[in-house]
This record gives C-alpha cells, sequence and structure tokens, in this order.
C-alpha cells in the first residue's frame, strides 16, 4: 500500500511564559474592534505584516520551525511570514472551515488553553461520501482529524488544508496566534 499526497502537520512545544503575551492580547483587545473572517464571535485582531517586539523570540522559533517544513517540502524558495493576527474566543466563540489563500504554510500558537474551550479540527471532504462503509477510523479514512490544544504548542499546516477551531465551553478566554508563511 501506498501512502500519497500525504499532508504534513508539525507540532512542536515552545516553553514560553505566556503571561506576558495574554497581556499584551488583552491589552490591545480593549483598544481595538478588530475584524470578523472566520471567527462567531470571539475577537480577532487585524493583521500584522511584520512582528510586534514583544513576540520576536515566538516567531524566531516559530521561523526556525517554518524552515523544517521549507526541507520536508522540497522548497527551492525561502518562505517569509506572510502575516499574523490574534485570536481570542471567549465562551460559545467558534471558528468557522476554512482555509488560508495565498500562504503555503500556516500555524497556531497556544497562549490560553482552559478547559474545555475548543481544538482545531481539520477536515478530509474526500472521505465523506465513505463514512457508513467505515469499520474504524484511522489517518487514512478518517474526514477529520483534531488535534487537542494546549499551552506552548504550536502546529503547522498546509495553508490549503481546510480547519475548524471549536466551540468554547469555558466562562475563560482561549488565546492564541495565527500565522501564514507564503512567497
Amino acid at each position: 500500500m501506498y501512502n500519497i499526497f500525504s499532508s504534513y502537520i508539525h507540532e512542536e512545544f515552545f516553553n514560553f511564559n505566556t503571561k506576558q503575551f495574554k497581556k499584551e492580547i488583552l491589552d490591545l483587545k480593549t483598544k481595538d474592534k478588530g475584524r470578523i473572517i472566520s471567527n462567531y464571535g470571539g475577537w480577532q485582531s487585524n493583521d500584522f505584516r511584520t512582528v510586534p517586539k514583544e513576540f520576536k523570540s515566538l516567531f524566531n522559533k516559530i521561523s526556525a520551525n517554518v524552515e523544517k517544513v521549507e526541507k520536508h517540502l522540497s522548497l527551492s524558495k525561502k518562505l517569509t511570514l506572510y502575516n499574523l493576527w490574534y485570536n481570542v474566543n471567549g465562551l460559545s466563540s467558534f471558528n468557522k472551515p476554512h482555509t488560508h489563500p495565498g500562504s503555503i504554510v500556516s500555524g497556531v500558537y497556544y497562549i490560553s488553553i482552559p478547559q474545555n474551550s475548543g481544538n482545531i479540527v481539520f477536515l478530509n471532504q474526500d472521505m465523506d461520501k465513505f463514512y457508513t462503509l467505515i469499520d474504524s477510523y484511522n489517518n487514512y479514512n478518517s474526514s477529520t482529524w483534531k488535534i487537542i490544544s494546549k499551552e506552548n504548542l504550536c502546529i503547522f499546516f498546509p495553508s490549503y488544508l481546510r480547519h475548524y477551531v471549536e466551540p468554547n465551553f469555558n466562562k475563560k478566554e482561549r488565546i492564541s496566534i495565527s500565522f501564514n508563511y507564503g512567497f
């Protein structure tokens, strides 16, 4: 059996004190009404095209991991940061299914993840038509793939991979940073 057209998902745990990151994001949230893209409820900041100074050390680590993905994909050009933004999902907030067009590698870094505050779920819609025929789900036949969100976890994935974020069922806010890299 061959595994063809595999999608990469790279996970990396960082060791940052996330309290300062959380403070910076929540401070901005009080000053900026943000935008609505895939978020239903919650708050999403406007795009940053360069890394704010408070997040330079984080994005040095993120960029080093993007280089690993570049090598894995055998890309002939170096990927650069296209944009980043902050996400704050309160009670009942979630993100609808979406992709990140115009970029190659996307990702999310988790800053504050209260219990039952929602996970990221990737979709394989090609398998939907076979769901009644499957006896046991695995990574070849599943129509969804969930990754449990954890503080200091950073997930890298192909920008074309459709995904969503489950609703937050906790009164505490779920806070993350999302980003895109491209040419």
